[in-house]
């Protein structure tokens, strides 16, 4: 493999094709994304709750934790994550990020509890929490902003890909009494992380170079970035609470009102999945500066329509056409909300921190979903739930169509 060049601030991708991308830094960090969901997916969410309630014997709340903790550590993380962006050396970033995530490891072996395990989550998600950061501080500084919806879009393809292959690798582990090769497999896909982020960046480097020399020269912040940043953080936070609000009301959807199995409803939706992946790549292809918040609007509108579809329907081959155009929209939206996210964060003079206080707000959204679309259901019943989804697709609708006229995103 030929040495990766260090991520230099402007020095910007200026082909879209796929060959170009991958033979890119953005190559190396899709690499990265790879690697970290895919630890995430195999020890935070599939094989964790395995270890935990059959290795361990840990009362049943215990996943329940183990999730919760993930969740506040990486919100907690990101706006420091984003501040030390600005100010640390690159190499000290990329050891700090190996190192909290060995070091979880280290303790999830050596403790071999239920209790450990815990600690040792909480040490990952710190160090996955900053490797996101780096992420898109990276694909920031590497690309033309033209071009940031096609690489978000790659971006969100890799993510789905290494969650699914955790899951799948979990499931597997999980059947055996083997526990120590998840968490090995684990570690080794940190060290894999490490090996690509430490070749993209030189280690006398800053990740936030350009930033970091804008602030010391004092540069006074433009308002309009600011209003950009609290629009789009705005924006983020709804996203992420319609996002995981479907989670949390999928499983009662189809277990209680159509009567499915959950593996009958992932193979019902296997069109609809296909329909969002190839939406995902469209939008992001043909997402432009300046359009994207209109751009959101309108496929939030479509994914509005689809939610409220849903509400009344018995049977299954309803719900299965109603899902295509629910995908398509939220498929859509991911890469275009991930390019205004860069997009935002590059315009500051404090890129790091930007990035930081976005990644909080999605955090916020990602905890406050479940919550709420969890209360409707105990307040009311499943069908409320689902549309009070819908009614949040319409508020998303507001905020973008209005956040379009006010700045240009």
């Amino acid at each position: 493999m030929p040495p990766a060049p260090g991520v230099r601030a402007g020095s910007a991708l200026s082909s879209s094709s796929p060959r170009d991308i991958l033979r890119s830094p953005v190559g190396y960090l899709l690499g990265v994304v790879f690697s970290i969901d895919c630890m995430t997916a195999l020890i935070v969410i599939a094989f964790g709750q395995s270890y935990l309630i059959q290795t361990r014997h840990a009362p049943p709340a215990y996943p329940a934790y183990s999730l919760a903790i993930y969740g506040l550590v990486k919100l907690m993380a990101a706006p420091i994550g984003g501040w030390a962006l600005d100010r640390a050396r690159a190499g000290a970033v990329v050891v700090f990020i190996v190192a909290v995530e060995l070091g979880g490891f280290a303790v999830i072996f050596a403790t071999a509890s239920a209790n450990g395990y815990l600690l040792g989550v909480a040490l990952l998600s710190t160090g996955i929490a900053v490797a996101w950061l780096v992420v898109f501080h990276a694909l920031g500084d590497t690309i033309d902003a033209s071009l940031r919806g096609t690489a978000t879009a790659y971006l969100g393809l890799t993510s789905a890909a290494a969650t699914a292959a955790g899951f799948g690798i979990g499931a597997i582990i999980g059947e055996t009494t083997y526990w120590e090769t998840a968490f090995a497999l684990g570690a080794a896909l940190a060290c894999i992380a490490f090996v690509l982020l430490f070749r993209l960046y030189p280690s006398g480097a800053r990740i936030g170079q350009s930033s970091a020399d804008e602030t010391a020269a004092g540069r006074p912040t433009n308002p309009k970035d600011r209003q950009s940043q609290v629009v789009a953080g705005m924006i983020i936070f709804a996203h992420f609470v319609a996002i995981t609000g479907t989670i949390a009301v999928f499983g009662p959807y189809v277990l209680r009102v159509l009567g499915l199995s959950l593996f009958s409803a992932g193979v019902a939706l296997i069109p609809a999945g296909v329909v969002g992946a190839l939406t995902m790549i469209l939008a992001g292809r043909r997402s432009r500066p300046g359009n994207r918040l209109r751009e959101v609007a309108v496929l939030y509108s479509l994914g509005a329509a689809a939610v409220f579809g849903l509400v009344p329907i018995t049977h299954v081959w309803v719900f299965v056409l109603v899902a295509i155009p629910l995908a398509a929209a939220v498929g859509g939206a991911q890469p275009l909300l991930n390019a205004s996210l860069l997009d935002v964060s590059q315009s500051s003079r404090q890129t790091g921190r930007a990035l930081g206080w976005l990644f909080f707000a999605e955090g916020l959204g990602s905890v406050a979903g479940p919550v709420l679309i969890g209360g409707v259901i105990a307040a009311t019943d499943v069908r409320s739930g689902v549309a009070a989804l819908g009614g949040l697709d319409v508020l998303i609708v507001i905020f973008a169509a209005a956040g379009s006229r006010a700045i240009r995103l």
